[in-house]
């Protein structure tokens, strides 16, 4: 990094040296100015490739080893499960293993050059600048700086929070088009396009809402960062001019005087331009903050759910609910589905098992589980599967007189002709885009919940 500085250093310098000369028309001179400063050119473009090199190394390598730190903790146990599927606390996990840390590596690397080059263009620059333009010079390009990285701050503020939203409401809308690929099948089979695509769109006017509102707030740091560069220029003239005015080139030929002041320009305006490119960093610097803000937001809630999942997944009590637990209920209701045995089995509520339910219950078993469930959480309504298939129609009648006592709408998709005593209405299908709607009974009057039940037969 350092060579790259030196070599653009002597390539500054070429400009002055070419007045110098053509001023004296000395052609021998000139043509081994020319060579000298095509070796530059070569040098200068190889060095600054390999900084461009070095930059894509150091990203691919920052990538990997942030991806893989946060895969490990991902695919730990059973937090991935928890995190897409119960924790609503934390937004697109996927977008920020994937997306948001490519981009934040994406703008470290480019930023790593000249983060650790500009102490020492800074220190170099302003010793010349001091010999060329004195403490005047000096002084005034400090308190430029420092007015524009106020200015800035100032502006990069409310950028970074609103970066954040905006973030969170592209893998929300990047989420909703994987949804409908997903459930392509049963969206057509429910001629959902048009409510999808309602719902695509509210996602879509939230999004470009916040973009632009991002926007409105990025004009005016885009604004003071252009206005920065520029007015920067015409500052290193100023101070050229200075030492002019004053006299102290007054015995200087007008060959000398233009090779002195294309040197002293060069010396103020790279100095200008090494603060310059600290301040235009703002811009990604606000990236930096958004994108790091979200990847540890996510850090932290993976660890601590890695933490707590000995707690949350090895516990029968887990099956039930993620946020609270209520032993009696749990108790209660395993009664009532005829599974009391199973905490003798396993030693009770809390106890840790490292075997998988579905290997150790019989299908009867867990589709009493399942209703177990059903009746802790109680919801208003339930769509059920072939859900007494591998039951007696004795048990079936049972639980299905629970959901009714609970108060829980049912939608029963079998086979079973026996499932129809507990239902109002039946769909069935046809096929060919066919189906028939009959009523089985009237709705009781004094509840329009039974309004809803209904019963399916698959043909």
């Amino acid at each position: 990094f350092i060579s790259v500085q030196l070599v653009i250093y002597q390539v500054g310098l070429i400009p002055s040296q070419f007045y110098e000369v053509l001023s004296e028309k000395n052609y021998g001179k000139l043509k081994n100015l020319v060579l000298f400063a095509v070796m530059l050119i070569l040098i200068n473009s190889t060095l600054k490739s390999l900084d461009q090199y070095i930059s894509s190394l150091l990203y691919v390598s920052w990538r990997k080893s942030l991806t893989e730190e946060l895969h490990s903790t991902y695919f730990n146990g059973h937090v991935y499960y928890t995190l897409n599927v119960l924790c609503k606390d934390i937004d697109n996990p996927d977008q920020r293993i994937s997306q948001d840390v490519e981009r934040l590596c994406k703008q470290m690397s480019t930023m790593a050059s000249r983060l650790l080059i500009s102490p020492f263009t800074v220190t170099y620059y302003t010793y010349q600048c001091f010999n060329s333009a004195g403490w005047i010079g000096f002084v005034s390009i400090f308190g430029y700086f420092v007015v524009g990285s106020i200015i800035n701050k100032i502006l990069i503020g409310p950028i970074v929070s609103m970066l954040v939203e905006q973030e969170k409401l592209e893998g929300d809308f990047r989420f909703k088009h994987m949804q409908i690929r997903v459930n392509a099948e049963s969206a057509a089979f429910y001629r959902a396009g048009k409510v999808e695509h309602m719902r695509t769109d509210r996602r879509l006017q939230m999004l470009l809402s916040t973009q632009r509102s991002l926007m409105n707030k990025e004009l005016w740091l885009y604004i003071g960062v252009n206005t920065f560069d520029y007015l920067g220029s015409i500052l290193s003239y100023i101070l050229i001019a200075i030492p002019i005015f004053a006299g102290d080139y007054d015995g200087l030929t007008p060959g000398e005087l233009s090779a002195l002041v294309s040197k002293n320009a060069f010396v103020c305006i790279y100095l200008i331009n090494c603060f310059t490119q600290l301040i235009d960093l703002s811009t990604t610097v606000s990236d930096v903050a958004g994108y790091t803000h979200r990847i540890g937001e996510l850090r932290e809630v993976m660890a601590y759910i890695a933490k707590k999942q000995c707690v949350y997944f090895y516990t029968f009590s887990f099956y039930f609910n993620f946020r609270s637990i209520d032993d009696e209920r749990i108790l209660k209701y395993l009664e009532l589905v005829g599974l009391s045995n199973l905490l003798t089995r396993i030693g009770g509520l809390d106890t840790k098992v490292d075997w998988s339910w579905y290997d150790v219950l019989s299908p009867g078993e867990m589709q009493r589980l399942c209703f177990a469930r059903l009746f802790y959480l109680q919801p208003k309504y339930a769509v059920l599967d072939e859900a007494t298939s591998a039951l007696t129609e004795e048990a079936e009648g049972q639980l299905y007189k629970a959901c009714k006592q609970l108060g829980i709408s049912l939608i029963s998709l079998g086979h079973r002709s026996t499932l129809k005593k507990h239902h109002d209405i039946m769909l069935r299908l046809c096929g060919g885009g066919q189906w028939e709607l009959t009523k089985l009974k009237e709705a009781p009057s004094q509840t329009s919940d039974y309004l809803e039940e209904g019963w399916g037969e698959h043909q």
